[in-house]
């Protein structure tokens, strides 16, 4: 046999096998096994056959075409599966690919980044480029042999029928599953757009406040795996009993519950239109035409009746136009919270200066309704501040590089042990924070800490449920006792089998139990 015939026939084989990856590929986790792999499909001596007796060149660029598409989208899907338990929806999802940017570039550095990107098209262009020798000699063979072209697919075909419990891999299903899904989503936006034609509370009073502020705080990625994952409780556990104990010297009770969010591992701000718009905003599309209906938040009907309304959103960079629908009088982003120090990889500045900022730039006499988003606990998780002394706070100067601990992300994310452990850190740090600035807190207040979506399923397994941990604090035990018994327990633990608080049912809640003034009956 010849160099260039041995040449040809390696060429012919590495392409078979490209396709038969392209084909059998996986669009779930799950599915990555070494038998999913083996075994034989009916597409591929299909395609072998057209390839080898249509003598179109074009026909191989259509197949190469088909090829790489079908390789992103189930990339894509694995990818989608693995960070939010769901596939991947071309319609509603291509926005995180900036989104995606972002937390790569800014936690390994725009030059690595951009080297990550071009390793993945240069992956794709040379998947693509050995196909085409491949099939061009495929094509050759073919012309130079049509009975064996034919009877090949045949006999493949054949083998296959013939093997026990069979059932071939098919490429087109994964195709019209995204199809199915996109067209699904175009119905979904019309049934939104009718409910955001209904607004059951329009004008409530919340009397039952009686004045009081009101914080509402959403910490990223407080999930309920961190409360229930018995690795993770070895922390939170304690972690939960030490500040209930620190709260209840300082005079505050507590009441917590579950509450399933619309998401899991990424895309907070659909777990933020759901609970204050008080419909169940679980896709980019419905939280877009959120942001340009009539529908009030619980920020503006708050505002309504007669509170200042503020945001404290250390997560905002760019310019943040949603803002307006959701009705603050006054948003402080990342630049507005006068941050000085040091960011910590993504994240903008610690939890701690977010608490100190929020209370300094956002809460003056009279009613106050505050929104805080605190980002500490986000990926990459490393590296962590320290605690430092209240006092020693000031615009965030002293965290100047020195008061961090955790390795770089390449480290972290090198291993999944070391990734949980420091999400663990993470969420440690950020319920300690939470409790120390709330101990301090002279003033009575209704204050409301929850998760705003689990973490990927990488820390949790596909199966977690969509719960999050939700704490409602005050230093009244009767205001606390016009929550729902079916969903909120005494102290920072939430009760195993309370029955989750649905996000969008939130806003209902708080505009009929603090409705009535207190004394009078609900």
């Amino acid at each position: 046999m010849t160099i260039a015939r041995t040449a040809t026939l390696l060429r012919i084989a590495l392409a078979l096998a490209i396709l038969q990856l392209v084909i059998v590929l996986p669009s779930h986790p799950a599915g990555l096994t070494i038998g999913r792999f083996l075994r034989p499909t009916w597409e591929l001596p299909v395609l072998l056959a057209a390839v080898a007796l249509v003598p179109l060149r074009g026909l191989r660029g259509v197949v190469i075409v088909l090829a790489l598409g079908l390789i992103a989208l189930r990339v894509s899907n694995l990818g989608t599966y693995a960070a939010f338990s769901r596939p991947f929806n071309p319609l509603l999802d291509m926005h995180m690919l900036v989104s995606g940017w972002g937390l790569l570039s800014s936690s390994v550095g725009r030059g690595e980044a951009l080297a990550y990107v071009g390793a993945v098209l240069l992956a794709l262009a040379a998947t693509g480029w050995l196909l085409w020798l491949g099939l061009a000699g495929l094509a050759r063979a073919g012309r130079a042999v049509r009975g064996g072209a034919v009877a090949l697919p045949a006999l493949a075909l054949a083998a296959a029928a013939l093997t026990p419990g069979w059932t071939p891999f098919a490429a087109t299903p994964v195709v019209a599953a995204q199809v199915r899904g996109m067209s699904r989503g175009v119905a979904d936006l019309a049934t939104f757009t009718a409910a955001l034609r209904e607004d059951p509370a329009p004008a409530p009073t919340f009397a039952a406040l009686d004045g009081r502020d009101v914080i509402l705080a959403f910490v990223e990625s407080y999930g309920r795996a961190w409360l229930d994952d018995p690795a993770f409780a070895a922390t939170s556990a304690p972690r939960l009993a030490a500040v209930e104990d620190r709260l209840a010297r300082a005079g505050w009770q507590v009441r917590s519950g579950w509450a399933a969010a619309p998401t899991r591992g990424g895309q907070s701000w659909l777990s933020h239109g759901t609970l204050l718009s008080g419909l169940w905003v679980d896709s980019q599309v419905r939280y877009d035409r959120l942001m340009t209906s009539e529908r009030a938040s619980l920020n503006t009907l708050f505002r309504r009746a007669g509170w200042r309304t503020g945001a404290a959103m250390p997560a905002i960079t760019l310019a943040w136009p949603e803002a307006e629908w959701y009705g603050y009088d006054l948003m402080r982003d990342a630049a507005g919270l006068g941050y000085a120090g040091q960011p910590f990889e993504w994240v903008t500045m610690p939890d701690q200066y977010s608490w100190s900022a929020m209370d300094r730039l956002l809460r003056a006499p009279g009613p106050d309704m505050v929104e805080m988003a605190l980002v500490t606990s986000h990926a990459p998780w490393t590296p962590l501040p320290r605690i430092v002394p209240w006092d020693e706070l000031g615009d965030g100067r002293i965290f100047d590089g020195t008061r961090r601990d955790g390795g770089t992300p390449r480290e972290v994310w090198s291993d999944p042990a070391t990734i949980r452990a420091q999400y663990d850190k993470a969420l440690d740090y950020a319920v300690e924070v939470m409790g120390q600035y709330i101990a301090r807190q002279d003033e009575d207040a209704l204050i409301i800490v929850l998760g705003d979506h689990q973490p990927a399923p990488l820390l949790t397994g596909q199966n977690a449920p969509p719960d999050v941990p939700i704490h409602v604090m005050s230093r009244d035990p009767a205001l606390l006792d016009r929550l729902p018994n079916s969903h909120f327990a005494q102290g920072m633990m939430p009760a195993p089998d309370a029955e989750p608080l649905p996000m969008q049912d939130f806003r209902e809640m708080m505009t009929t139990v603090f409705e009535t003034p207190t004394g009078e009956t609900r």
